[in-house]
Order: C-alpha cells, then structure tokens, then sequence
C-alpha cells in the first residue's frame, strides 16, 4: 500500500534516490489502561558488557524481551565470545573475560544503539587484534571524536574505512599508558566506555574528565554498577581513579524499570483523561534522571500513587531542566503543550543524539499543530494547546522517541507516521498498548 508523497527528507537519508518509506497508519484509537514498562537498556547494557567481562555465569533478571539496543549490544558480545540462553523472565551469560575476548571475523554492528557502539569502542581498543565497528545511518551521522580522541593519546590504532565517514571504523588496541581525558560536555557515553574498559588492567587508570559534564545519573549508574561487580572507583571533581580490578557481578541481578518510559503513559493519561496503571512501576534510585519528570506530574495535572496514574486537570506551567534527562525532551514537549506549558532547558546535548533532537521535535509539534519556541537549550512550549491531524507524513527522523510520542498523539487524530519498529529499540510491547493495531504501509519519499 502507497500513501502520498513526503515533503521532504530526513537527514539520515540525504543523497539516497527517492524510495519508499515504511511506516504506521494509525486511525484514532483507545489508549488501554493496563501498561508494563520495559527494563531500562542503560542498565542492561551495563549489565550484559558486566557479565561478559566475567569468567562465571549470571543470570539478569526481571524483563521479558531486551529492545533491539540491548540485542546490539548482547549480540557483539556473542561474537566476541560470550554466550547467552534466553529465559522466560531473563537471560543467562557465560562470561570470558577480557583477555579471553576472540577476533570476530565480521563486524561489530551496533544498530542504531549509540551507548552499544560506544562501549564496544572501548572495549575493542583494549583488544590486541582489529576489529570493525559500524552502525545504522543514525550513527553513522552522529560525532564520536570524543572518545576517540581520548583512547588515540594511548596509542590505540583507529582506521576510518570510508574518508569523510564517521563509520565503520577499524580500532585495534592494546592501552598503552593508564592516563587519559575525555570531553564530557556532549555525552557521558564516552566517560562510561572509558570507565568499563579498564577491567582487567594491571595498573591503576586515571581519568580526567573535560567540560561541563551532561547525563551525569548515566555515568553514575556506570560507576555504581562497577562497584557491584567489585571496582573500586574514586572520584575527586573531575578526576577518577580506577584501581585495578576484574569483573565479578552478583550471580542473579536484576534489571531495573526503565524510568524515561514513564513519560508515555503520563503523556497517555492527559490525552484519554483516564487512569494509567503500571503494573511495574519505577523505582527513584534507578531513575536516572528522570525523576524531574515525576516532581512536576502535579502541574500536569497528574496524581501518582501505587503505580496508578489519575488525572485531575488541575495545570500549572513549570520549568524543567534536562541536564541529566534529555531523552524526555519529545514526550514531555507534548505534555507541556496539552497542559500547562513551560519550558524545558538544559538540553542542548540533545541536538547531538540521532537527530537534533531539539529541532526534530519542534518539528513534530508542529506536525500536530503545537506551537513552540526552539531556544539555545531547549523549548519554551505554550500549554492549554489543541491537536490538530497532521496534513503530511509525520517524520520521526530515525528517533524512537519521537515516533512513540507521535503514536501516542496520532491516536487523537489519526496520522502516518515513520519508522513502524522503532519502538522496538527500547520497547518491544509498545504497539500493544492501542487497542487497534497500526497498520505498517510504505509512504512514497522525494527529496527536498
């Protein structure tokens, strides 16, 4: 089935010929108010690389399907020689160790995960062989120089294997040297590799961390997890020392609730005006962040308690600083417009994740008749909005948060929306909670 033509392109498809695009068809529908919550993949990832870095076997627990970023991730570390049998609540690793780790003979393809790709960075520049390591088109737009140009002070190899391209890149290790920086003001993704990649050294690493820090929770998390499986991590301002240690993980570990999901069933709650029950609700200490979002639910005029949400449309506006939280920034944008209004800030290294996320989702607003005003880090967003059906093919621009906010919307006035498996990212079960299923149709592209 074709639908009509798109307006313009995405940038992940800049210089491609005009192709048909797949994407949802989705017809106002009931929203249902039963939800489960999927396992936070920064956790998981953290987890699977953990349990890798072992010689024994664990078993994470507590999730039924892993999001195709944790797959990336899982999948890599198979093809470097850790094995893993699913379960019905979980999965089983048999870790190698990282001087145990084998040279994959393909590449090391991290989807469109960038945490995945990062880590697996890492981790390859500790490997004394070459190995290659790609992305999707997402990744392959987004800058890495950041941790690469902290692990080439040591002495690791880096070949890009296409001039001018950020990936597939070809990295070969070992560490020479125990002494490195990392610029932390775009992403705490290259702090947390570094971080996890000092397993097994026989020396102590020092890391010295530059610029004004963002996502902070994520590399605390990293930090914290480490410490689980037996590290020893001090941190003094902007300087971390890691003593030498190996990875040894709780025999069964169990994978937290992932809290920036939260946003879509508050976001669920103001579009239907009913109550939202989430049978594994989120726990603070593993919220990452994103407990900012449960400080203001009032001004949304959302009551929490025992996992059930209840509106009450009592608005107010609010400020709310992303720093530490910017994978918010599509669902509460929407939220903000339907209720209060406010401004999010803070989240300027927002524009440098698989879009400019800013403006990608400045644009879905608009696609939905929402008005906003894009400033340096943020949105300022007028509430008490109405939304309207998008005249044109709403374009997700490869992010899985904006096209699961899209969805949510389009369940009020119908829309088509791009990229039918993004959700599957992060969250595999997020189509079943409509109580029509979309239908996925192909969407005639021509480029702007």
């Amino acid at each position: 089935m074709t639908k009509g033509r798109v307006k313009n392109w995405g940038l992940r498809r800049k210089g491609h010929q005009p192709s048909h695009i797949p994407a949802l068809e989705i017809h106002p529908t009931t929203i249902n108010n039963e939800w489960i919550l999927p396992p936070s993949k920064s956790h998981l990832i953290r987890m699977l690389y953990l349990c890798a870095l072992s010689k024994n076997k664990h078993t994470l627990q507590n999730f039924k399907n892993l999001g195709e970023d944790a797959e990336s991730m899982k999948r890599c570390l198979a093809q470097l020689g850790a094995t893993f049998i699913p379960l019905e609540n979980g999965i089983e690793i048999n870790g190698c160790g990282i001087e145990r780790f084998q040279n994959s003979p393909s590449t090391l393809y991290a989807g469109n995960s960038g945490t995945a790709l990062r880590f697996l960075i890492g981790l390859t520049s500790r490997l004394p062989f070459q190995s290659k390591v790609d992305g999707d088109a997402t990744l392959r737009n987004r800058n890495h120089s950041d941790l690469l140009d902290s692990i080439s002070l040591i002495d690791v190899n880096i070949l890009h294997e296409i001039e001018n391209e950020q990936l597939p890149i070809l990295v070969q290790g070992p560490w020479k040297g125990s002494d490195l920086s990392v610029n932390v003001s775009r992403s705490s993704q290259p702090y947390s590799s570094l971080l996890l990649a000092s397993c097994g050294l026989k020396e102590p690493v020092t890391i010295k961390s530059k610029g004004d820090a963002v996502s902070r929770r994520h590399a605390s998390v990293t930090i914290d997890l480490m410490r689980e499986c037996g590290a020893s991590v001090d941190v003094q301002d902007d300087v971390t020392l890691i003593q030498p240690w190996t990875s040894n993980p709780p025999s069964h570990w169990n994978v937290p609730t992932d809290a920036s999901m939260m946003a879509f069933p508050v976001l669920a709650c103001i579009l239907t005006k009913e109550s939202i029950n989430i049978e594994n609700p989120i726990e603070l200490e593993h919220s990452l962040g994103h407990e900012v979002m449960l400080e203001h639910l009032s001004a949304f005029g959302i009551q929490e308690e025992a996992g059930t949400l209840t509106y009450t449309g009592n608005v107010a506006s609010c400020e709310i600083d992303l720093r530490d939280a910017n994978d918010l920034l599509p669902p509460l944008s929407a939220i903000l417009a339907l209720s209060g209004g406010g401004r999010l800030y803070g989240a300027s290294h927002a524009q440098h994740k698989e879009s400019n996320r800013i403006k990608s989702t400045a644009d879905l607003l608009e696609s939905f008749g929402l008005r906003c005003t894009i400033e340096e880090d943020g949105l300022s967003i007028e509430g008490g909005q109405s939304l309207i059906m998008p005249s044109e093919f709403v374009d997700t621009y490869g992010d899985h948060r904006i096209q699961m906010t899209a969805i949510l919307l389009a369940t009020q006035t119908g829309a088509t929306v791009e990229g039918p498996e993004l959700h599957k990212i992060a969250y595999p079960d997020f189509l079943q909670r409509l109580s029509t299923m979309p239908t996925e149709v192909l969407v005639k592209g021509i480029q702007g």
